[in-house]
C-alpha cells in the first residue's frame, strides 16, 4: 500500500513539475494498482477535474471539486483560496488514513 501511494504521489509531483497540472480529485477510485511480477505499482488516473496552472485564460473554479471524504479542509470550507498543490497532497494523506481504517476493497466486494 505504501509503495502504491508513493507511486501515485510521485506521478502527481512529476505531472505538476513538468506540466503545472493539478489533479483536483484525488481519491481511492483514482489510484490503480498495477502488478508486474512481485512488484506492485500505483498509477494516478482520471484527470476530469484537472486544471493547468499556467493557463491564464482557464476558468478558475472556487466551487468544491473532488470526492467528499478526501477533499482538503480549504476545499470543504469553500475557502477563498484557489485549489493548490497542497490541497491535492492533503487528499493523499486522507486516502492513507481511510485505507488504514477501512481497508481497500475490490470493486466487486460489498
Amino acid at each position: 500500500l505504501i509503495c502504491v501511494m508513493a507511486d501515485a504521489m510521485e506521478c502527481h509531483w512529476e505531472i505538476y513539475q513538468r506540466c503545472k497540472i493539478l489533479h483536483r480529485d484525488i481519491s481511492t477510485n483514482n489510484i490503480l494498482f498495477s502488478g508486474r511480477g512481485s512488484r506492485i505499482k500505483g498509477m494516478l488516473i482520471d484527470f476530469d477535474h484537472a486544471i493547468c496552472e499556467d493557463d491564464k485564460d482557464a476558468v478558475r473554479h472556487f466551487e468544491r471539486t473532488g470526492t467528499l471524504p478526501f477533499m482538503s479542509v480549504n476545499n470543504l470550507e469553500g475557502g477563498k483560496l484557489e485549489h493548490s498543490l497542497l490541497d491535492d497532497w492533503e487528499s493523499l494523506i486522507y486516502i492513507l488514513c481511510w485505507i488504514g481504517t477501512y481497508g481497500w476493497k475490490k470493486k466487486n466486494e460489498p
